[in-house]
């Protein structure tokens, strides 16, 4: 039986983990191995119960609904929506100053609500914007950070793969956390489209088009598909009329039978969707399987108790400000999913004291560990942007500072007026 100091035992935990991400490792693995050496010394514990926790951290009917939508986005996409998607946000916004930058974070928004995930966004959006940009003289800096940025909204607006995770996790309501993150969600979308008209107003890029009620409306009604999954999603959990899985489902069967109404899925593009769903799927639950062993080891060592010097002092009304600062911290290095294995276990008392809303905590939480998205030295989204752009990721940080800063500016404004995320679970069913 290990009698090291909890505090050692982190440290171990850490040096292991993040050894092993500068040698590359996936970070399943890594998280894997940095449990290991206590899974093999400590007799309480062995190779068989390090899979059974593996199992058991993603054994749950919930989480069904993440490949569900990975899959309908891929399908949405195959089949073209995204593009009519874009070219709908081009006829609205394209005409304000840096046109572009701003059609980009309300592709996102629109985006959003079909894929539920950052990097399926950030990928979909840079490959057909990032191009257009600099061919109209965008700095690719900028380029790279404005579409990074939008990306963090599929971490928000339902139907967020981390919200599902969260609730599923955290025993919250997936219905309240969806409509909780709504407003906060469109709010980021909001404070980011401002923050890119006022850079491109700064720098004087030019509009990328005039509006046009005539294009508007031939836009809008080939876009009109996109937002039936939308519907399906706030129309669903709004009434109580689905679960998170169903819901899933049902939008799987939504893309499939809009691909075959415009005939635009063929069935390679069928299969590249449903791999692209296997290869994201995997990855990400992969990874918070082996998390939830760190999590579970956590809970061995009493680890929970490092951080009662830290909270135990804290006023009630302060818990969730130190909370979201250690998830802003803890973002920039692991990504949101283990992250939330490993430290909703390790908050739970602390945020129960406090009294602090679920469905606020979580929104805010999982808004928070999105930053992370964006943040080197991780930062998935901004590396991929960058690669897009053609650019060092560290070259696009600098024109990423404001977009940061409206992200940040939100989450506070969302723990100020707990109700800018309770006023619309409060209307449901």
């Amino acid at each position: 039986m290990i009698t090291l100091a909890p505090g050692i035992i982190v440290l171990i935990m850490v040096i292991i983990f993040f050894g092993a991400m500068y040698l590359r490792v996936p970070i399943a693995f890594a998280l894997v191995l940095a449990v290991l050496p206590f899974m093999l010394s400590d007799n309480r514990f062995d190779l068989e119960l390090l899979a059974q926790r593996m199992y058991a951290g993603i054994d749950s009917f919930i989480l069904l609904a993440v490949p569900f939508f990975i899959l309908a986005a891929s399908l949405m996409t195959a089949s073209g929506i995204t593009e009519k998607l874009l070219d709908f946000a081009r006829s609205i916004v394209g005409g304000f100053r840096g046109g572009l930058g701003v059609v980009n974070i309300t592709g996102s928004i629109g985006m959003s609500g079909m894929s539920g995930s950052s990097t399926a966004d950030v990928s979909a959006i840079g490959k057909m914007l990032i191009p257009q940009m600099l061919k109209s003289g965008y700095d690719r800096g900028y380029a790279a950070a404005v579409t990074a940025a939008g990306a963090i909204i599929a971490s928000i607006i339902p139907p967020s793969i981390q919200l599902i995770v969260w609730g599923s996790l955290s025993n919250t309501s997936i219905g309240k956390l969806f409509l909780g993150a709504i407003i906060p969600g469109v709010g980021v979308g909001l404070a980011l489209m401002f923050v890119a008209w006022f850079v491109a107003v700064r720098n004087g890029y030019a509009r990328d088009a005039k509006f046009q009620w005539k294009v508007f409306g031939s836009t809008f009604v080939k876009a009109l598909p996109a937002f039936g999954i939308l519907v399906i999603v706030f129309v669903g959990f709004r009434f109580g009329l689905v679960t998170a899985t169903e819901a899933a489902v049902t939008a799987v069967i939504y893309a499939l039978a809009v691909a075959l109404v415009y005939r635009t899925l063929s069935w390679k593009k069928l299969l590249e969707a449903i791999k692209e769903t296997a290869e994201l799927t995997g990855t990400a639950l992969l990874a918070l399987a082996a998390a939830s062993v760190i999590g579970y080891l956590l809970a061995i060592y009493n680890i929970p108790s490092m951080f009662e010097s830290i909270l135990s002092g804290v006023p009630g009304w302060a818990v969730l400000i130190v909370i979201t600062i250690i998830l802003l911290v803890f973002g920039c290095f692991m990504d949101a999913l283990p992250a939330m294995a490993i430290l909703i276990p390790v908050f739970a008392p602390f945020v129960i004291a406090a009294g602090i809303d679920p469905v606020q905590y979580g929104v805010i939480a999982v808004m928070t560990l999105a930053v992370g998205l964006i943040t080197p030295p991780v930062g998935i989204c901004l590396l991929i942007a960058s690669q897009i752009a053609g650019v060092p990721m560290l070259k696009a940080v600098k024109p990423l500072m404001p977009f940061l800063l409206a992200i940040v500016t939100v989450i506070g404004l969302c723990i100020a007026f707990p109700q800018i995320v309770l006023w619309l679970p409060s209307t449901g069913k």
